[in-house]
């Protein structure tokens, strides 16, 4: 457990209860080095972390298990966050960012998190410009620096292809989709187990960006990782969008063969979650691509096939 956390726990404790910080500290700890210990500056001792708890009213035996509850309730409240950015829940988004202000986190990693899931709400809902976001982005993982980093975590990881979709730079994109390539080889190099699902947001957009660049070998190669991720972890995240780039990557290689089964297991994955508005969207950009009714398409495979 580090001492960051530890303060971030007793500071949210301390906040909810209405104690002033002169208050909390007073006879226990100067106020500046209790700052410090929030800041990470400078590591908690264990008699501090006793007597600031005893005035809290919490036992300091009990004290690890209950910050391990707190920081599972707040990893759950980030991941149902950020899901409510990226799928535009707006009412969602508003709610969470009222629960979060002026709340200590717990765990760093979820608050990277949700600095995160905060910009990409502001570019979404047109508060700030896409280079903005990027700037942002870059500065919560010290782009470039990060690079020199022997390991990194996996927002890390969504953090660096949230700024491969929307960053204009070249140089910049081909430098990050080369990067998280070798991490996704690796897993070693990365660290976090935690909101597992959005690993496949980052194979979402290594995808979507090597399809833009006529990669069609690599976006089969992500959305195979990410259709067997669903499948081995039991969700549906994006299985739809592997199911779809797969086939545009495969009409482009002149497979044929795996362009139609690709298109069908999409349609199939759309219908078994029911959703009319994506069934809708995917119809409209499959006619698009391929100029073809997305149900006539999948009435003729089958009927084709039963034949044979």
């Amino acid at each position: 457990m580090k001492s960051e956390e530890l303060c971030s726990y007793l500071e949210r404790i301390r906040s909810a209860r209405n104690i002033s910080q002169e208050i909390f500290t007073n006879g226990i700890v100067s106020l500046r080095q209790y700052r410090r210990y929030l800041n990470g500056e400078s590591d908690i001792p264990f008699q501090v972390v006793d007597k600031l708890s005893e005035k809290l009213g919490i036992q300091t035996i009990n004290l690890l298990s209950e910050i391990e509850a707190t920081r599972y309730e707040e990893t759950k409240k980030v991941d149902k966050f950020y899901n409510a950015v990226v799928n535009y829940s707006k009412n969602d988004v508003l709610n969470l960012i009222s629960y979060f202000e002026n709340l200590p986190f717990i765990d760093p990693e979820n608050k990277l998190l949700y600095l995160h899931g905060v910009s990409l709400h502001m570019l979404l809902t047109n508060q700030v410009t896409r280079g903005e976001t990027v700037q942002k982005n870059k500065e919560l993982i010290n782009y470039p620096l990060i690079f020199k980093k022997s390991i990194i975590t996996l927002n890390e990881m969504v953090i660096l292809s949230s700024i491969l979709d929307y960053s204009e730079d070249p140089v910049d994109a081909e430098e990050i989709s080369t990067r998280l390539k070798a991490y996704l080889q690796n897993r070693s190099f990365v660290l976090g187990t935690g909101h597992e699902p959005i690993f496949n947001l980052v194979l979402f957009r290594l995808a979507r960006y090597s399809g833009k660049n006529n990669l069609f070998d690599d976006v089969i190669s992500y959305c195979n990782m990410g259709i067997e991720r669903n499948h081995s972890q039991k969700f549906y995240y994006l299985l739809d969008y592997f199911y779809y780039y797969s086939s545009l990557a495969y009409y482009q290689l002149g497979d044929m063969v795996n362009y139609e089964i690709m298109l069908v297991k999409c349609f199939n994955i759309l219908h078994t979650e029911g959703n009319e508005k994506k069934i809708e969207k995917f119809a409209l950009m499959i006619y698009e691509d391929f100029n073809i009714i997305f149900n006539d398409f999948v009435v003729n495979y089958y009927q084709k096939h039963n034949q044979e």
